[in-house]
């Protein structure tokens, strides 16, 4: 049973049972699940992590707590959560005003960054130098954020890893640690995306554990997570928690080529209330890297054919068209407006050659 709010959601065409209803609806979603008569809840969304939670629990089903669907998606409440728990944390405060940010920004000092409290995808996430930059930063936050509330938060220097996975009743299973290349500032989205990390053994154990500790701050004992965590020369920071699977095709793609585990069916298994049964394989590459285009009207595409005629190309996605209009690319959404390439190969490094070798062949021509 797929359900979004979504009436031409791409994934209704598969479905058995397409049931167009508010995912933030935790009553809606709860009356679907028992219309069908369903044994376990998938957030497949970030956004509907909350409401699932809630309508999991009203039908005893597995999953995380209320409590903790609601860390995962509140920032603030995260950071503040990690606080209690003792773990390293960046200064940070919500702020509700412009005023309030002003106040807060000088008070914690700058570089800061700013983002909304509950949004997802990168959206309205900018890196501020100074007050300067706050005005236009601020109201991009709020307008992105579902409760009204900006978060600023101090800047973490260092390289950002996500680390995807899952628990199963407390126990906690790496599926893998990825490595990235980020935008440039002053907006913070992932260009670029490859497993295995290239990271020594110390850094791979360190992000791992600071991993554990988290999830296990927030009291998260039963899901599909996905984190993101910056390696600063203090130690790795947590960014962000999410209580569901990652983007970039790092579930289904990435971690099963990278090591051969069937990621997405442990996962599934595990909304199902049952044990995990997949294991690592072998230690292969595999990279997801973004195309990019400047912001116009597409007139051409050209090197479709050999891009996908190279080595190691397991898929050449392209959303854009000739004839759409592409925005100013700011975050994942306006991102993934593009297209993307996924590649595998023998090794990471030959598997990220082989996607900037892509990225280089397929031009996107604007106007």
């Amino acid at each position: 049973v797929a359900v979004d709010g979504n009436p031409d959601a791409p994934a209704f065409v598969h479905a058995d049972h397409p049931v167009c209803v508010n995912i933030l609806d935790a009553d809606a979603l709860e009356a679907v699940a028992r219309q069908f008569k369903v044994d376990g809840l998938y957030p497949a969304a970030e956004i509907s992590v909350e409401a699932v939670a809630k309508a999991g629990t009203a039908l005893g089903l597995p999953g995380i707590a209320p409590t903790v669907a609601t860390l995962v998606r509140h920032k603030s409440a995260m950071r503040s959560a990690l606080d209690e728990a003792g773990l390293p944390n960046p200064a940070h405060r919500e702020v509700y005003t412009l005023a309030e940010a002003r106040d807060c920004a000088v008070s914690l000092g700058f570089p800061l960054i700013i983002k909304p409290v509950d949004a997802n995808s990168s959206k309205g996430v900018q890196f501020l130098e100074s007050l300067d930059d706050l005005h236009d930063a601020y109201d991009t936050a709020i307008e992105h954020s579902f409760l009204g509330i900006a978060l600023l938060e101090e800047f973490m220097e260092g390289e950002e890893y996500c680390v995807d996975g899952l628990v199963y009743q407390g126990h906690y299973i790496l599926g893998g640690i990825t490595g990235k290349e980020r935008s440039p500032l002053p907006h913070r989205f992932d260009q670029s995306i490859y497993m295995p990390p290239r990271i020594a053994a110390r850094e791979h154990e360190a992000i791992d554990t600071c991993a554990q500790q988290a999830l296990r701050a927030i009291g998260f004992e039963h899901g599909t997570f996905h984190l993101e965590i910056i390696v600063t020369a203090q130690g790795p920071r947590i960014v962000e928690i999410a209580g569901r699977p990652g983007g970039g095709r790092i579930p289904t793609d990435l971690i099963p080529l990278a090591y051969g585990m069937d990621f997405i069916a442990d996962s599934l298994r595990i909304a199902l209330g049952e044990a995990p049964e997949s294991s690592r394989h072998h230690e292969r590459g595999a990279a997801l890297y973004w195309l990019d285009a400047q912001p116009g009207v597409v007139t051409e595409i050209t090197g479709v054919d050999e891009a996908r005629a190279l080595p190691g190309v397991r898929d050449l996605h392209l959303h854009a068209q000739p004839g759409d209009t592409l925005a100013p690319i700011v975050d994942c959404p306006t991102r993934d407006a593009v297209g993307y390439v996924l590649c595998a190969g023998d090794t990471v490094d030959e598997a990220i050659a082989r996607a900037r070798a892509v990225r280089a062949t397929c031009t996107i021509h604007s106007a």
